[in-house]
């Protein structure tokens, strides 16, 4: 009897504790200026807000923080544009809230990891800096063959936007998606 109440106590502050960790991390947001991202519901919402959706290969990192909240700037090397315009040998940056050792809270993308290749839909923010649109980025198998959405709450993003799938479907999802606009070429320029 003495376990399980020592067991559901220690469950409880697991629980707490965990809350409050993105909790703080929100209110950090929120004292630093920060707006959480808008809450996208399908494929055709995440490329209406996007200025490019690409194959990247994170590279190197530099965190800053300001008013208590990291930021994360990572050199992306593109691998193959599915949407937009950006040039070949283009200088690629995506600076996201949070580190890989601060997580950067609730219905935000997880932090790229260096070596790591993705799909990213980016919404340009200047030259060569962008900042990922939506809840997260799929995040490349080992082979190439699977892309698994890389986010902080899995659970909360809608089934309409693919947690698992494959480069092909999701390029064949994003080519329907740019079609149902009217554009192959998507935000400004």
């Amino acid at each position: 009897m003495m376990r399980r109440q020592v067991g559901a106590a220690l469950g409880v502050i697991g629980v707490v504790s965990t809350i409050g960790l993105l909790s703080g991390c929100m209110s950090d947001q929120a004292a630093a200026g920060f707006t959480a991202p808008e809450d996208y519901e399908t494929v055709e919402q995440l490329v209406s807000d996007a200025d490019v959706v690409a194959v990247v290969q994170a590279g190197d990192q530099a965190v800053d923080v300001v008013d208590k909240v990291p930021y994360t700037r990572t050199e992306l090397k593109l691998r193959k544009v599915l949407l937009g315009v950006v040039a070949k040998n283009a200088h690629l940056a995506v600076t996201q809230v949070g580190s890989t050792a601060s997580p950067p809270g609730a219905g935000l993308a997880a932090v790229l990891r260096d070596g790591h290749e993705y799909v990213v839909v980016l919404h340009r923010t200047g030259a060569g800096e962008f900042e990922i649109v939506g809840p997260g980025v799929w995040r490349a198998d080992t082979l190439g063959t699977s892309l698994t959405l890389h986010t902080t709450m899995l659970p909360s993003v809608p089934a309409a936007i693919p947690h698992v799938t494959t480069p092909w479907a999701l390029e064949v999802e994003l080519g329907e998606a740019a079609e149902s606009l009217g554009t192959s070429i998507i935000g400004s320029h």
